[in-house]
């Protein structure tokens, strides 16, 4: 359990190994839903540890994430499972942000400067709120290569995906997507129909979509 010390103090020991829902993984996996909303599965091995004193810890994390964001959408623990020596957690969130403000939210207490964002919405969007576009995509099947910003802002109205896996502390995870990808950065490949891998922590992960 050495490598939970990075981020999330508390919340980090259950957000290393998962999946979501209703399918077996072995590797955490964020699944973005038709809605726009995030379901987030992890499965740990805690010892001595029990489901119980697990699920209370977490639905005490999230409602102080709730009550700090009144009149929103909620985060949900949706259950906290014994599985095979293991304990699985799955939780939903309503939005992007609201999965990169609860997985951030002890870091940024501490310093701002370690948060690990989580981006997804149009090209025109990141650029808004600051993001770098200076990067190389590279394209999936027959497509080209997007070098720089320039080129990403003639896809403007793309759905883009920014994921900067030092919030998994570099281990591999999956995403699952509701479009095919059509450009990726370098550390990411491809896992299966509309789901890419992501392996590393030196730089963000990025996915650009067809639509």
């Amino acid at each position: 359990m050495k490598k939970c010390n990075r981020i999330l103090p508390v919340l980090g020991m259950v957000l290393l190994l998962g999946g979501c829902g209703k399918r077996t993984v072995e590797m955490t996996t964020i699944e973005i839903l038709k809605d726009g909303s995030i379901r987030h599965t992890m499965v740990e091995d805690f010892g001595e540890g029990s489901a119980e004193a697990l699920q209370s810890m977490m639905e005490e994390k999230v409602a102080a994430y709730n009550s700090g964001n009144s009149g929103k959408e909620s985060v949900k623990v949706d259950a906290v499972e014994s599985e095979g020596g293991s304990i699985r957690v799955v939780m939903t969130y309503p939005n992007a942000q609201a999965f990169d403000g609860f997985m951030n939210m002890d870091v940024v207490a501490v310093d701002p400067a370690l948060r690990a964002p989580f981006f997804y919405g149009t090209v025109e969007d990141a650029l808004m709120q600051g993001y770098n576009l200076e990067i190389t995509l590279q394209g999936v099947e027959k497509e080209g290569t997007l070098q720089g910003k320039s080129d990403l802002l003639t896809k403007g109205e793309n759905t883009l995906i920014i994921y900067d896996n030092q919030m998994n502390l570099g281990a591999s995870v999956q995403i699952s997507l509701q479009d095919n990808p059509a450009y990726i950065s370098d550390n990411v490949t491809l896992a299966g129909k509309r789901l890419v891998e992501v392996a590393g922590e030196d730089k963000p992960a990025y996915i650009l979509l067809e639509n």
